[in-house]
C-alpha cells in the first residue's frame, strides 16, 4: 500500500483509519474502490489490538463526493452491470456496519451519495461545521437500496428520509445534525480531528465485549426485536464469562481504571 492508493488503511495504536484517497476527484468512489473496501475493513478488524475504526476522506474538501458517476457508462449501464455495481456498494456498506468495534465517520467538506451512505453505515458521525450532506438518487433516476434507506430512516425518521431522498438537496452540517444525521459538529477540520482523536481514545479504553454487544443489540432492536430472548440471554451470559467482566469488577473494587485486553 502506498500514499497514492485510492484507499489507505493506517493505524495509530488501538485506532485504525480508512482514508478515501482521491482528493483530486473529491474522493469519489470508483467501482474498484467499492469492491476493495470490504477487504480493507476485514484487514482492519484483524489487526491485533485495534478497537475502533475511523472512516475519513483525504484533504479537507470532501469526505467523499459519492460514486464516480463518470464511469457509469462503462460500469453501470446494463441490468447486469447495475446489479453487480449495487452488490459491490451494498457489500462495502455492510462491511463498515458489521465491523466488530465502534466505527466513526469524520466528515469534512462534501459528503454525498455513496459517500454519505458509507458515513451512515458507521456507528456515529462527527462533522466539521463546513461539511455538506446530500443523498442524490433523485438527480440520477436511481432507486436507493432498501438497506441504506432503512439506515437513513433509523437515523432521521421516515418523513426526513423522504425529504432527503426525494429532493436530493444539499444540507449544512448544522441542518444534518438537527435531522439526526450527524452526532457532533465541530468548528473546523482541526477541531474535528481533535474531537475524533479524543473520542476514539475513550472508546479504545472501554470494554470491547460491551461495545460488540451494544452494536448487536441496537441492530436487533432497529430490526424489530422488542423483548429479551434466548439469543440476547446468551449474549449477556457470555459477557459474564469474559475477561472484560472480571477486569471491570476487579478494577472497580481496586478503585483504578480498568485495562481491557
Amino acid at each position: 500500500m502506498t500514499d497514492t492508493d485510492p484507499l489507505l488503511l493506517t493505524r495509530d495504536g488501538a485506532v485504525a483509519t480508512l482514508t478515501i484517497n482521491r482528493p483530486e476527484r473529491l474522493n469519489a468512489l470508483s467501482y474498484a474502490m467499492f469492491t476493495q473496501l470490504p477487504k480493507l475493513v476485514a484487514e482492519a478488524a484483524a489487526l491485533p489490538g485495534v478497537r475502533a475504526l475511523v472512516l475519513r476522506g483525504a484533504g479537507t474538501r470532501a469526505f467523499s463526493a459519492g460514486a464516480d458517476i463518470s464511469e457509469f457508462e462503462t460500469t453501470r449501464m446494463t441490468r447486469e452491470q447495475a446489479a453487480a455495481y449495487d452488490d459491490a456498494v451494498l457489500a462495502a456498506e455492510e462491511a463498515v456496519a458489521n465491523f466488530p468495534f465502534p466505527t466513526l465517520a469524520a466528515v469534512h467538506g462534501h459528503c454525498y451519495g455513496g459517500g454519505c451512505a458509507l458515513a451512515i453505515a458507521c456507528d456515529m458521525r462527527f462533522a466539521a461545521a463546513g461539511a455538506r450532506f446530500a443523498i442524490t438518487p433523485a438527480k440520477l433516476g436511481i432507486v436507493y437500496p432498501l438497506r441504506g434507506t432503512k439506515r437513513l430512516i433509523d437515523l432521521v425518521g421516515p418523513s426526513r428520509a423522504k425529504i432527503i431522498l426525494m429532493s436530493g438537496a444539499d444540507y449544512s452540517a448544522a441542518r444534518a445534525q438537527a435531522f439526526g444525521l450527524v452526532d457532533e459538529v465541530h468548528d473546523d477540520p482541526a477541531a474535528l480531528d481533535a474531537a475524533v482523536r479524543e473520542f476514539t481514545a475513550l472508546l479504545a479504553a472501554r470494554s470491547g465485549v460491551t461495545q460488540r454487544a451494544v452494536k448487536e443489540t441496537v441492530t436487533r432492536i432497529m430490526d424489530g426485536a422488542t423483548h429479551d430472548d434466548e439469543s440476547h440471554a446468551q449474549l449477556r451470559e457470555s459477557a459474564l464469562a469474559s475477561p472484560d467482566y472480571a477486569e471491570g469488577v476487579r478494577a472497580f473494587l481496586e478503585r483504578r481504571p480498568p485495562v481491557f485486553g
